[in-house]
């Protein structure tokens, strides 16, 4: 049986392991996005038959809406996975008070 100052390092050493993944995503992210933002092609103002085509404001709409249901649709898993490690998580708790409540009356 696992004590409490072993269960509470193990979540400290979890929590430290989450973090520590977090934030190597996250630069992980700031580079990509630093990396992207360098092959922005330059506009020459003075050249503006060789400037690349920009769409056009319907496409930058649909581009963008496309864009926020691909994030709605990453978020709501995340949420819905979040949902379940509660829902887990509180019939876990409901059963140690149990054990406990029955472990006072003994």
């Amino acid at each position: 049986m696992t004590s409490y100052a072993e269960f509470l390092e193990k979540a400290q050493a979890e929590f430290l392991s989450g973090l520590k993944q977090a934030q190597e995503l996250n630069i992980a992210t700031i580079t990509s996005l630093k990396d992207l933002m360098a092959s922005v092609p330059k506009l020459d103002a003075t050249d503006a038959a060789g400037a690349p085509k920009l769409p056009s404001p319907a496409q930058v709409v649909e581009q963008t809406f496309a864009f926020t249901s691909q994030l709605l649709e990453a978020r709501k898993g995340y949420m819905l996975k979040l949902a379940e490690m509660a829902d887990e998580t509180q019939k876990q708790l409901l059963d140690a008070a149990k054990h406990a409540a029955e472990a006072a009356k003994n």
